[in-house]
């Protein structure tokens, strides 16, 4: 897993991990279905930047 042996992929990762927390943490009981699916595309985009840096760690998160 390329995330556990270079720094810099991990920093890159954490940013992109960091911004979905932001986005997912701002989703609450009050949040539209389209604020929702909005926030589920924005993952799948954020996931795909994963995947290009390091795809088995791509894998591991998707799974959550």
């Amino acid at each position: 897993m390329i995330y556990n042996e270079n720094p810099i992929t991990r920093e890159a990762i954490d940013k992109l991990l960091k911004k979905n927390a932001s986005i997912q943490a701002n989703l609450g009981t009050d949040s539209t279905e389209m604020e929702r699916f909005q926030a589920k595309i924005k993952w799948a985009e954020i996931l795909r930047e994963i995947r290009s840096l390091d795809a088995e760690f791509a894998d591991v998160v998707q799974a959550q």
